[in-house]
Parts: C-alpha cells; sequence; structure tokens
C-alpha cells in the first residue's frame, strides 16, 4: 500500500506542475483541459520523480533527500494552484449528444479493460519475463540504497538483462519500492495502468483541442480498442510508457507547448533506447516544419538529455548496444534482398496480429475515413510534422531489424509487435488529423444538393 501511495504522490505532484507553469489553463474545453493536463500530469510526474530519485541516490548515495525534494515541489506547486484558482477561465462550451455518446463509450471501454488488467494481474503479478529480468529486476538494485544500485547497470548482469537500457521506469519503480520500504509486485503493475490512463488521456484531449470533441473522443476509443494495446499493459513492458511519451511530446508540440514537448520527447529517450531515435526524429521534423519551436524544444529536453548521455557514457559505457554490435558487417546486411524480404513480411505480419478474431483496431480508422473524408488542406503543417514523424520511426526501426547482428528470426519473432505498438498511437493521430470533423461534415452539402437546385431553377 505505501508503495501506491508514493505512486499517487508522483501523479499528483506532475499534474499540478504542468497546471501551474503551463499555459494549458487557456485550452477548452474544460474536459478536454482537464485530460491533458491529468494525462500530460500523470507522465510528468513520474518522469521528474524517476530522474530525482536516480540524481540522490544511485548518482549522489543521498536517497533521502529524493522525497524531500518531491515534498517541496509538490508543496509549491499546491501552493501555486491555490492561487491560479482565483484567475478567470474561459468560458465553458456545451457537450453535444454525440459527444456525452462517445465518452459514455469511452468509459465503458476502459472499464472493460481495467476488469481485463485485474484478471492479468492477479494470474501473473510479476508481469511477463522482460518485465521480470530487466525492468524489475534493475529496480531492485535501485531501491537497495547501497553499493548495489550499481549493479544495475553492470556488464556481470549478461547481454540479456540489457544494462545499458534507459532508466527511468526502473528508477520509478525503485523510488517507490525504496520510500515505501516494500518491494510489493502492485507498485510495477499500477505504474503500467497509469501510463496506460495516461496515454489515453492525453490523445483524447490532445485531439479534442486539435480537432473537436468528437473527433477527440474517437482517437481515444480507437486507442482504447487496441488488442494488442490491452495486451500489452499487464506485461509491464516499457513499451507503454514510451508510447505515452511520444505520443504526448508530438501532441504538445501540436498544440504549440514546444517546451513542454522537448521534456516528454527527452522522457522518451530516457525510458528505452527507441526514445533515442523518437527524439532525433521530433527535433528534425520540428526543424524542418516549425523551425521558430525547434529552440525552446531542445530547451525543454537538453536536462534530461544530458542526465540520459552521462548514464550511456560514463556508467553504462562497458556494455555492448544493439546498434553497435551490429556495426561489424552491417553494410553486406543492408544489402542482403532475402534480410529485406524477411523483414518487410514481419512488419506486414505483426500488422494483421494486431487483431482479436475478427476484429483489428485500423478498422474503425477506415469506417471513420470513408465516413468523413479528408480534410488535409487547412493542417498541412500539422499533418506533415505527425507523418514525417511516423514514417521517420518507422524507417529507423526498419533499419535497425536489417542491419541487427543477432538472429534475424528471433529478433522479430520477441519484439516486433512492440515496436509496432509504440508507433500505433502515431499513426491513430495522423489518421484522424486528415478528418474532416463531424461539424464539417455536417456542413458540408451533399452531392445531391447541387442537382436538387439546378432542378428547382429549371420548373421556375
Amino acid at each position: 500500500m505505501g508503495g501506491l501511495i508514493w505512486i499517487i504522490s508522483a501523479v499528483v505532484t506532475g499534474c499540478l506542475s504542468i497546471y501551474c507553469w503551463t499555459d494549458l489553463r487557456a485550452v477548452n474545453p474544460k474536459w478536454a483541459r482537464l485530460l491533458l493536463i491529468a494525462g500530460a500530469g500523470a507522465a510528468a510526474g513520474i518522469g521528474l520523480t524517476s530522474c530525482i530519485f536516480f540524481l540522490a541516490g544511485p548518482l549522489l548515495k543521498i536517497p533521502a533527500a529524493a522525497p524531500v525534494l518531491e515534498l517541496a515541489i509538490l508543496a509549491w506547486a499546491g501552493y501555486q494552484s491555490l492561487r491560479l484558482r482565483s484567475q478567470p477561465e474561459p468560458s465553458p462550451q456545451a457537450r453535444s449528444h454525440l459527444s456525452l455518446l462517445l465518452i459514455a463509450g469511452l468509459v465503458v471501454i476502459v472499464g472493460v479493460g481495467i476488469a481485463a488488467f485485474s484478471t492479468a494481474w492477479d494470474l501473473n503479478p510479476q508481469g511477463n519475463w522482460d518485465a521480470w529480468a530487466i525492468w524489475n529486476l534493475r529496480a531492485r538494485f535501485l531501491a537497495s540504497g547501497s553499493e548495489l544500485a550499481a549493479r544495475a547497470w553492470s556488464p556481470a548482469l549478461g547481454a540479456s538483462t540489457h544494462a545499458e537500457y534507459p532508466l527511468l521506469l526502473s528508477s520509478f519503480v525503485a523510488r517507490c519500492w525504496y520510500l515505501s520500504q516494500s518491494s510489493s509486485s502492485a507498485v510495477p503493475a499500477a505504474t503500467a495502468f497509469v501510463f496506460f490512463l495516461s496515454l489515453i488521456a492525453v490523445v483524447t484531449g490532445g485531439v479534442t483541442v486539435l480537432r473537436g470533441p468528437a473527433l477527440g473522443l474517437l482517437a481515444g476509443l480507437a486507442l482504447a480498442a487496441t488488442p494488442s494495446l490491452l495486451r500489452e499493459v499487464p506485461a509491464q513492458y516499457a513499451d507503454v510508457p514510451l508510447a505515452c511519451y511520444m505520443a504526448a511530446a508530438l501532441i504538445l508540440v501540436l498544440i504549440d507547448r514546444p517546451l513542454l514537448a522537448g521534456i516528454f520527447a527527452a522522457f522518451a529517450a530516457w525510458t528505452k533506447d527507441e526514445g533515442v531515435l523518437f527524439l532525433v526524429v521530433f527535433l528534425a521534423a520540428i526543424a524542418i516544419v516549425r523551425r521558430n519551436a525547434l529552440r525552446t524544444a531542445v530547451a525543454g529536453a537538453l536536462p534530461v538529455l544530458l542526465l540520459n548521455a552521462g548514464f550511456k557514457l560514463f556508467l553504462a559505457r562497458g556494455n555492448s548496444s544493439l546498434l553497435s554490435a551490429s556495426l561489424p558487417g552491417a553494410v553486406h546486411r543492408i544489402f542482403d534482398p532475402s534480410r529485406f524480404a524477411t523483414v518487410l513480411s514481419a512488419f506486414g505480419r505483426e500488422f494483421v496480429h494486431m487483431s482479436i478474431g475478427w476484429y483489428h483496431p485500423i478498422l474503425p480508422l477506415i469506417v471513420l475515413a470513408v465516413a468523413l473524408g479528408p480534410d488535409w488542406n487547412k493542417h498541412r503543417r500539422e499533418i506533415f510534422l505527425c507523418a514525417a514523424v511516423f514514417l521517420g520511426l518507422l524507417l529507423g526501426d526498419f533499419g535497425v531489424y536489417l542491419v541487427t547482428s543477432n538472429d534475424l528470426a528471433w529478433q522479430l519473432q520477441t519484439s516486433l509487435n512492440r515496436i509496432l505498438l509504440q508507433l500505433w498511437p502515431l499513426l491513430v493521430l495522423v489518421v484522424l488529423l486528415c478528418l474532416r470533423t463531424t461539424v464539417e461534415f455536417a456542413a458540408a452539402p451533399s452531392p445531391a444538393a447541387p442537382r436538387a437546385r439546378k432542378a428547382t431553377k429549371k420548373k421556375r
């Protein structure tokens, strides 16, 4: 129970900080604003407290300083929140019957997911293999509060533990275990659940701000009804947190919050190595599409990026990464046509396997595209930014599989489903940004309208 209290503390700290030190208070409608603050705040609180604990504990050897600093931030953010409550807020907007219906549907789908998670956690409270052997194992070392913490990145752990992986998730779980003086399996399970809710909240709130309530709620429904996402949450891997940070960074830059977007992109890099690729592609896309926001985004990313770079260059330097181990012979593997065909077919096969039975999460997006129709003229820059990031990541991941020195079939079988899960929220964003809103759809004249007007004129 104590570990769960410290999770709540991190979430509250993040939400209050986002509320106080960003201008998301100006976002309308109010419920979308609350979703953005809650989703981004929960993820930010986990990332912030993870960094604080890692710096205070394993690096500076004073882990007791971490809760003191966290409580100081929480107290200050709470005080500022009380001051801001007296300021006027944007006038609320009326909710349509369609929005209320979609909200009810989203609540039902999330409720079904929660029930499924509970059953999975009861059957397997430790999560799947990588959770036990990588993320939570390293968290146990970090939570020791002693010299054992250095074993979290020791080459002696062996290649299968990936001691070179970034430590956001492991550090946060270790923080909760250390502060509660327990190692309850409920902590990593609850952390995975918080990231799932944060992903849904950020995407729903962000698309609502960008394209209206109906499309925003449909985006949340599309994610909440993704079978592969629901299967991955109980696994307690780092892929759902990574997907959350990537989607949040993209949405925040689209709604003109580049500083916060840079912070979230850096959190993605501190979560998993694929996040480093995301950070590079993300900043490159901003440099092309929104050059005036690049400096602010880099400034936001820099503190956490330096922390990650320090970890990689100094602490985990004795560990070989997948990319460095694959450099010898990489050129030969890239130009091997059989590898290209194998990877391409595996991508197609895994995309098909995101389904459950007859249902595939792409089907609702296809139905929406046919029903609403495209509208990419008004939002060309936003669509291009999202599409560039998605395609850049897709090509980058494809290239990693081409050059890997590991057995290709094994590498694809054990990781590709999670790679596609990381990219799925970005694809949902791209598709929904390309569509007309329901208001535009209702206001558009039907194809029969011009013919009806011509017939009226002839009668006259």
